[in-house]
């Protein structure tokens, strides 16, 4: 047999049969890594997203002790008023959902708590949050702590407050709104 003369017929039905393959196979791992890279980059949006929640979370509950501190530190029962810039308001005099008031109301309504160490490990103030913590105290209700009544001036009782903060995470968009309730005996 001379040499380039005639080639196996099976030779010629398998030649570019290799190529399709390949590229079918390229094309299989383009849209897995397509598909894992979509995964990825959501999760980082969900991880995003949870530590921005988590920063407005720990924003509120130190605008929530600060309240808390401003009502222990006091010497004599605050008196309540019903329009702003209160110390303590009555009661109801604050109405609406908290949860969705804007920023001017907050500004108006509330005390801003400059997070000078408790959010941010800095003394400049809270770095990580678009803005500082905002809190309003409401008296609740006075209780007496005992059913006889003292010889002498009233009874001792309790007073209770609600504190409500509002924390902002590293967007205004993350925003949370928490209340306690503290006891206080003067």
């Amino acid at each position: 047999m001379s040499v380039g003369t005639k080639l196996d017929p099976c030779a010629r039905q398998q030649r570019g049969a290799i190529l399709v393959v390949s590229l079918l196979l390229l094309l299989v791992m383009t849209i897995l890594a397509l598909g894992a890279s979509q995964a990825t980059r959501m999760e980082e949006r969900m991880a995003g997203n949870l530590r921005d929640h988590d920063l407005a979370l720990q924003a509120s509950e130190a605008g929530l002790r600060a309240g808390e501190r401003l009502i222990h530190g006091l010497t004599t029962a605050p008196s309540t008023c019903a329009a702003p810039p209160c110390q303590v308001y009555k009661l109801g005099s604050l109405a609406g959902d908290f949860n969705y008031e804007n920023l001017d109301w907050w500004g108006l309504n509330a005390k801003d708590y400059a997070a000078s160490s408790l959010i941010s490990g800095t003394a400049a103030g809270n770095v990580l949050a678009k803005r500082d913590p905002k809190y309003f105290i409401e008296e609740v209700e006075e209780v007496t702590d005992t059913l006889t009544i003292p010889p002498s001036g009233p009874p001792p009782s309790r007073i209770y407050y609600r504190i409500t903060s509002n924390g902002w995470g590293g967007t205004l968009e993350a925003q949370v709104v928490l209340q306690t309730t503290f006891a206080r005996r003067f």
